[in-house]
């Protein structure tokens, strides 16, 4: 399971940098690629998209079914694997090792045998999950996958025109607890009597979080600001499922791996704020005091 874990993981964050960095894209087409990703693990791989009896699906079973589709669960696992199973850990990465940040890092033979982990464990979880959604479901997620890696080549990169941006991690952080917290509880609530309408506002919520980090990114979007984003989104699954749900349930392993997670977002912290040129205050020339003119004594 190990095995299957990294190289599913593993191999797709790996391989969606190097898409990105190849075609000299952004964290937008990072986003993108994630997001057919999660196609690609939950539509074709596991096809929880497709399966009413998945374990995870909760209401979500039910609520947002129709011809044979989990459309609800559908959109939320895409946009949950888009932003926490590839583009935090690829920018968690890049910000431990900055002087890696515009490098390629997979050679030609490195990127061949991440393609074929990443297909060896498709494989080995398909035949693992048994569900057979028929094949026009199969075909249905690998031609979202094909649209969405067109969309991602060719979504331009963001340059930044200002490097004046001033948001504190007292609004990023809470802003980015409020990403997971509003989809997580919004999605598996069913709040809405109609499916389709948690569909839209879930796709107008995505749009406007893409807005608001496309002006930030334009004002220059800075790493310690990045980091305080991230720090927020990891910082509500480690408060209610590494120290909440865990510590209800015993489980201190994980309680234990959660504070070495948060200990590590810190210690990133530390050396980018190392990095940054620290403003001093300009020195104050001394007043010229006027020479005196009295004869000494």
């Amino acid at each position: 399971m190990t095995f299957l874990l990294a190289s599913l993981y593993g191999s797709g964050a790996l391989l969606v940098r190097d898409y990105a960095r190849r075609w000299q894209k952004g964290w937008r087409s990072i986003l993108i690629l994630g997001a057919a990703y999660g196609i690609i693990e939950e539509g074709i791989m596991v096809r929880s998209f497709f399966n009413p009896v998945w374990k995870d699906l909760g209401v979500l079973g039910t609520y947002g079914r129709w011809l044979g589709t989990n459309w609800v669960w559908a959109e939320w696992l895409a946009i949950f694997h888009a932003i926490f199973s590839i583009t935090i850990p690829i920018f968690l990465v890049e910000l431990t090792f900055p002087q890696s940040k515009t490098r390629i890092w997979l050679s030609s033979r490195m990127r061949v045998l991440f393609h074929g982990l990443l297909v060896l464990a498709i494989i080995l979880g398909f035949f693992a999950f048994p569900y057979d959604p028929g094949v026009l479901a199969i075909a249905g997620c690998i031609a979202a996958v094909v649209a969405l890696g067109w969309f991602a080549k060719r979504i331009s990169k963001i340059s930044p025109v200002q490097r004046n941006l001033k948001v504190s991690w007292k609004i990023l952080v809470p802003l980015g607890f409020s990403v997971p917290a509003v989809f997580f509880f919004f999605f598996n609530s069913a709040l809405i009597p109609i499916a389709a309408g948690t569909m839209i506002i879930g796709a107008f919520m995505v749009l406007g979080y893409e807005r608001l980090l496309t002006s930030w990114a334009r004002k220059g979007f800075n790493d310690l600001q990045k980091l305080g984003l991230m720090t927020g989104a990891i910082g509500f699954f480690a408060l209610f499922f590494d120290f909440i749900l865990d510590l209800l349930l015993g489980r201190i392993g994980t309680i234990v791996l959660g504070v070495v997670f948060i200990t590590y977002l810190l210690w990133i912290r530390k050396n980018i704020l190392a990095r940054l040129p620290r403003i001093q205050d300009p020195v104050q020339p001394k007043p010229n005091m006027p020479k005196s003119t009295e004869p000494s004594l």
